[in-house]
């Protein structure tokens, strides 16, 4: 008699839930389940940070889907392969690349402004020169996007790519 009891006041709780009580428990739902992404694509998207410092871009490229989308500073909607061609030159003209004062916080989806499991990321890139040995110290905020299998999908970047080179011309 007790679980029928039991189950029975369980029935009538759910049952008496409002639509706007149902809107903030799916609403709570879909704010942790976006964290938790956050929390994992967050360590995936610092990785990749240390592989681009080290040089390592053959297991950066690994992080990312085929169908990448790079939206660097100059340009929109790039491709992977121009993705690696641009990695790979800013390692042939710099060295010591560093990403300093790192900060990470959750993306948004564009509807319900819940955590949507995509890193927004802050900090300082600061490298030297190769030919000149100048030192460069640059702001900069990325947005990584990802899919199911914590891949990356697409990669906005926004820093002041054009001080450097006329830094540079000078």
């Amino acid at each position: 008699m007790k679980k029928i009891l039991f189950i029975f006041s369980i029935f009538l709780f759910i049952a008496c839930v409002s639509d706007d009580d149902k809107a903030k428990i799916d609403g709570a739902t879909q704010f942790v389940s976006g964290i938790e992404k956050f929390e994992k694509n967050k360590e995936l998207v610092d990785k990749g940070f240390d592989l681009f410092e080290a040089g390592n871009l053959e297991e950066l490229y690994k992080m990312s889907t085929e169908e990448l989308i790079w939206n660097p500073p100059h340009a929109d909607s790039l491709s992977k392969d121009e993705y690696k061609v641009a990695t790979q030159g800013w390692h042939s003209e710099f060295e010591n690349i560093n990403f300093l004062d790192r900060q990470y916080f959750p993306g948004v989806d564009d509807s319900l402004y819940l955590p949507n499991g995509s890193v927004r990321s802050y900090g300082t890139w600061k490298s030297n020169h190769k030919e000149t040995g100048m030192e460069f110290t640059t702001k900069y905020y990325s947005v990584h996007e990802f899919d199911d299998n914590g891949l990356a999908t697409a990669i906005y970047e926004f820093f002041d790519r054009g001080d450097i080179f006329l830094k540079l011309q000078q």
